[in-house]
């Protein structure tokens, strides 16, 4: 490991620490320790505290943040395959999703509170995370056409068309739309493509 990567997991494992600490279990130098500490406190991976020892100046503690989750190796994406192939044998995937978008809907619910239809629509894909999905929302004489040139599901969707239907599941129970999936990535378009219709 670089000295920056051995600090990091210094830090995982030991939690808050001060520069002695990590002077003694790492053996850098705090020159070499400063430098790392202070770009991990411009990256967002690190927090800074005041331990009171007693008399004499507190001493700072470090400790990495929420953020640097993200830094360590994830086993989700193998942990819902699991859980998707398991629903899936066992036949309760359909209603898995159904559970998740009632979950969605409802945590959705009191922001939607008020807002017309479209306003609905354009705080859903926001909130869902549009942006990532590379989405195109155009007007058609029925109501909207939405392209999604990355969807966020499709290595699942992949496996199971029924994650596929997720998406329009929440659109039509969040806002009074319909929504349907004519075209998909899973079919080799280029865009996963959904017409929502302005009327119920």
């Amino acid at each position: 490991m670089t000295s920056r990567q051995q600090l990091i997991a210094e830090l995982k494992k030991q939690g808050n620490c001060t520069l002695k600490t990590l002077k003694g279990s790492l053996g850098l130098s705090e020159n070499a320790l400063r430098h790392h500490l202070s770009q991990l406190e411009r990256e967002g991976f690190l927090t800074i505290s005041e331990q009171h020892t007693g008399v004499g100046r507190p001493a700072k503690t470090y400790a990495l943040s929420n953020a640097a989750e993200g830094l360590f190796p994830k086993r989700y994406v193998e942990l819902l395959g699991l859980i998707l192939e398991e629903a899936h044998d066992k036949h309760l995937l359909n209603t898995l999703i159904q559970g998740v978008v009632a979950t969605l809907v409802k945590q959705l619910e009191p922001n939607l509170q008020g807002l017309s239809a479209q306003e609905r629509l354009m705080y859903l894909l926001e909130h869902l995370d549009y942006g990532e999905m590379l989405g195109q929302l155009e007007p058609t004489e029925a109501g909207w056409e939405l392209r999604a040139y990355n969807c966020v599901y499709r290595d699942a969707g992949c496996k199971f068309e029924a994650i596929c239907d997720l998406l329009p599941q929440v659109i039509n129970q969040a806002t009074g739309l319909e929504a349907e999936r004519p075209f998909c990535q899973r079919d080799g378009k280029a865009a996963c493509t959904f017409e929502i219709s302005r009327t119920t």
